[in-house]
């Protein structure tokens, strides 16, 4: 009788966690700072590699990520805007320091002649930020100086004549224009380059070759030119020293999207030394090293890049975070829930009027009114119940059921105990210690 013995093979993948690996994901849960004190142990006495903090002049490109605004244009409205003394919004639109305004100052004489278009030139002074962009929107600026936009606009074109080139713009594409302009660069070509620096970032050189109209290598040829652009071209002038936890990324607006980078100050880089005697075995580790920074810096930037983009509403000032997990981060970058755990609890995200760490954008979800809808935050939630006992009648409070059904239509359903949890989260007193006598 034959045996019901089957023999045969069977190919089966696993996935090794090799000392190079190990390497890459002990780099992706530290911050800038903290990553610079780790290089500098692991290159101790390399021949090899060194290691410096402050990213190059060139290197700029590879260390930030362009983000569009979302297609429904969450847009916080100007009369919303919690607004300064003299209108503006003193939150978010921090001033440059001195010594980039005095330097503008100076030129205002030579760059703007009409008396009334310098006063309209002061208010877009103020709005001027550290990095030497607009950190507000022309609506915003004319509506300030109560003219015209395309007043404002004309005034705008006189700024942004001044020295260095490149101050007074409102995205990054507008920036590189600037100065491309200048030195007899700005070709239809490179113009259409400008127009598609994600797919350089990207290294996309091909479709860059389709888009541009012409061959891969003028684009290279372009890339390089582009690469030798500032970026920040009031970055140069004295800065106040940030208080507090250094930012690792910094976020400010592109046009009507975002631009996310690295922060230049605080990242360490390594460099290979050129013709560095070393055994084979020293420089493939040497070269594992500098491929594990360079993913560190590619997870980061996804990895905040999604949680902008999620967070669009919430960051321009439009209502409390949305609902947002580690998991649905994992699902949208491809990466392991892990890993998105390790990026956002070590990194710290500064913006316009506001530094918060990545773990702070993330929110978890109160249980939907209905399956089709997206699920409300645990802070929205929070922040209406809040909304809704500020309105009660004093006399006669809310019960915890009531508000449960009030929330019900608005998406949340909660069970009474659930708003009691809530109620304590929000600090909220109970129904006896809201209630006021007749």
């Amino acid at each position: 009788m034959a045996s019901g013995i089957d023999l045969g093979l069977r190919q089966r993948g696993a996935l090794a966690m090799t000392p190079a690996l190990r390497q890459a994901i002990g780099l992706i849960s530290l911050s800038n700072a903290e990553l610079s004190a780790r290089l500098a142990d692991l290159t101790a006495g390399s021949a090899v590699l060194g290691v410096a903090v402050g990213a190059g002049a060139e290197d700029w490109l590879t260390l930030s990520r362009q983000i569009a605004p979302p297609p429904s244009g969450h847009r916080r409205p100007l009369q919303e805007m919690r607004r300064g003394p003299g209108g503006m919004d003193t939150d978010r639109i921090p001033l440059a320091e001195p010594g980039l305004i005095s330097h503008v100052e100076a030129q205002l004489p030579l760059l703007v002649r009409d008396a009334e278009d310098r006063r309209i030139a002061r208010i877009f002074l103020h709005a001027l930020e550290p990095s030497g962009w607009l950190g507000a929107g022309l609506e915003e600026i004319a509506t300030e100086a109560g003219c015209p936009a395309a007043r404002a606009e004309a005034v705008l074109r006189q700024l942004q004549a001044a020295e260095p080139t490149g101050l007074f713009a409102r995205s990054l594409a507008e920036c590189l224009a600037l100065q491309a302009e200048e030195q007899g660069l700005l070709t239809q070509p490179f113009a259409a380059l400008l127009r598609n620096l994600p797919l350089l970032a990207a290294g996309r050189t091909e479709a860059l070759a389709e888009a541009c109209g012409c061959g891969e290598e003028t684009v290279r040829e372009m890339a390089c030119s582009l690469r030798r652009l500032n970026p920040k071209p009031g970055a140069g002038f004295a800065q106040a020293a940030s208080a507090g936890h250094p930012a690792d990324l910094i976020l400010r607006r592109d046009g009507e999207g975002w631009l996310l980078e690295l922060n230049a100050e605080t990242l360490p880089t390594l460099r290979l030394t050129p013709g560095a005697a070393a055994p084979p075995e020293a420089l493939r580790e040497a070269r594992a090293l500098v491929q594990a920074l360079e993913r560190r810096h590619a997870t980061a930037l996804s990895v905040a890049a999604e949680i902008v983009t999620r967070q669009d509403a919430h960051l321009r000032g439009a209502g409390p975070p949305a609902a947002l997990t580690i998991n649905d981060l994992a699902a949208a970058t491809g990466l392991h829930r892990s890993t998105i755990s390790r990026v956002t609890a070590a990194l710290v995200l500064s913006m316009p009027g506001r530094t918060l760490g990545l773990r702070d954008l993330i929110c978890a979800p109160v249980p939907a009114a209905r399956r089709q809808e997206e699920p409300l935050s645990l802070q929205a939630v929070l922040a209406r119940m809040r909304e809704i006992v500020a309105g009660e009648d004093p006399v006669h409070p809310l019960t915890d059921k009531a508000i449960a059904q009030l929330l019900l239509p608005e998406g949340a359903a909660l069970a009474r105990r659930t708003v009691v949890k809530y109620r304590g989260l929000a600090g909220i007193p109970p129904r006896a210690a809201r209630r006021r006598p007749a």
